[in-house]
């Protein structure tokens, strides 16, 4: 007959249940304690399963785990200790945002119920295929990197004795080509977008309130028509998407930056103009939109190009309060209403492919081909050329300089009779 296996420190074996005489019940299992000791613990309750979950209680005093985190805690109960310590730390909004969104939209929805002692490598890497499949290798690899952090506090607290994340592979990322806009095609872009912005003209805004008009009295709204200047009314085409375009190819700054924009830290009137970059707009759940410091808290000083001076100027004319790119209500600018509305400015148009980030990729490579990676880091604000170089910077379509290597080149023979 086999030995019976040993239990893992922290852990119960079977739990035995008996009725008494008086009608209460009595659970009964064995438990290895930190010591390394195996005892009978035993609980009583009125019912069956009110006996089971009171020994289920002895069991989590008998460890000296941080709290009451053990083994027989669930993923759930994890994932909750584990936001509420990053709580504390000065993380950036969004990466709350993204923090939340991985343990609630995968992690405790697809094992929160499991006990940490349950989670074993394919669990893991079962779910993180799931995910890959679902939802692509980006978002599987955020969840992989959150749960890895949850059980490494759960190893460090003695509730598990490895950290089952580390024995799962990485999704893949597939490496994109760098693309960014060439010099001509950034003019015809603005072009483009500057068509799509202009303001209607008078008789364009007389055929749209006539369109109005009817349509209204076709849906009984109206009993007759009615004079199409009295249905002019509302502002024109808002040009801050224009202006925020200009803005980002004259800086390099992230899509969220610009909304953060405040006209304290705009200094035109100095002989060399110039923005400081530190805050930008994020939104947070039950907060609302609110202006933060920028990503890895980074701050710049920027040299401002002539064409964003004459922009800037001429909105300083025109936008009132603190923020230089407001709503047209005047409040703070989500950064996905802005990039919405690109969306919606390029759509159909040789230049759909274009996103925000890709005039970052531009500022980025232009920047790298006339002065380096280093220069062009500093403009996005990275804190080395590394990532710079390998994701922001386009490679180069131009011809090599490969004059030196005309030494390799043989010799022309001169003629034929030569070779005989």
């Amino acid at each position: 007959m086999s030995p019976r296996p040993q239990l893992a420190i922290g852990t119960y074996g079977n739990i035995n249940t008996t009725k008494q005489a008086d009608g209460s019940w009595v659970a009964l299992a064995r438990f290895r304690d930190d010591d390394g000791e195996t005892r009978r613990v035993k609980a009583t309750g009125r019912s069956k399963s009110g006996a089971e979950a009171a020994l289920k209680e002895k069991f989590k005093t008998r460890t000296n785990t941080t709290g009451d985190m053990n083994g027989e805690s669930t993923v759930r109960e994890l994932a909750e200790r584990y936001y509420a310590g990053k709580e504390g730390e000065d993380l950036a909004a969004n990466t709350y945002y993204n923090l939340r969104r991985s343990l609630d939209n995968h992690i405790i929805k697809r094992l929160g119920g499991l006990k940490l002692r349950e989670v074993t490598p394919p669990r893991v890497e079962a779910v993180v295929a799931s995910i890959t499949k679902e939802n692509g290798p980006g978002t599987a690899l955020m969840v992989r990197s959150v749960m890895s952090g949850m059980f490494a506090d759960a190893t460090r607290w003695g509730a598990v004795v490895t950290n089952p994340v580390t024995y799962t592979p990485r999704p893949r990322l597939e490496q994109k080509r760098i693309r960014a806009l060439t010099v001509d095609e950034v003019v015809r872009l603005r072009a483009l977008v500057a068509s799509r912005l202009r303001p209607f003209t008078y008789e364009e805004r007389i055929e749209r309130a006539e369109k109005l008009i009817k349509a209204e009295v076709k849906a009984g709204k109206l009993a007759a028509p009615v004079d199409p200047r009295t249905r002019m009314g509302g502002k024109n085409r808002s040009q801050t998407l224009l202006d925020i375009m200009d803005y980002l190819l004259a800086t390099g700054c992230r899509a969220s930056e610009p909304p953060g924009l405040a006209w304290v830290d705009v200094h035109l009137d100095d002989p060399v103009p110039w923005v400081f970059i530190h805050q930008q707009v994020q939104r947070s759940p039950g907060k609302g939109l609110f202006v933060t410091r920028t990503k890895e808290h980074d701050e710049r000083y920027l040299r401002l190009p002539g064409f964003a001076v004459e922009m800037l100027r001429r909105r300083r004319e025109t936008v009132r309060g603190p923020m230089v790119f407001p709503s047209e209500r005047g409040t703070l600018l989500a950064g996905r209403q802005v990039g919405t509305a690109w969306g919606n400015a390029v759509r159909g148009s040789e230049f759909e492919w274009v996103t925000l980030k890709t005039l970052r990729k531009t500022v980025a490579t232009l920047v790298a081909e006339s002065h380096g990676s280093a220069l062009a880091a500093n403009q996005l604000g990275h804190s080395s050329d590394k990532m710079t170089r390998q994701f922001y910077i386009a490679q180069s379509m131009a011809p090599v300089e490969s004059s030196a290597l005309d030494l390799f080149q043989p010799k022309a023979l001169e003629t034929s009779e030569d070779v005989a």
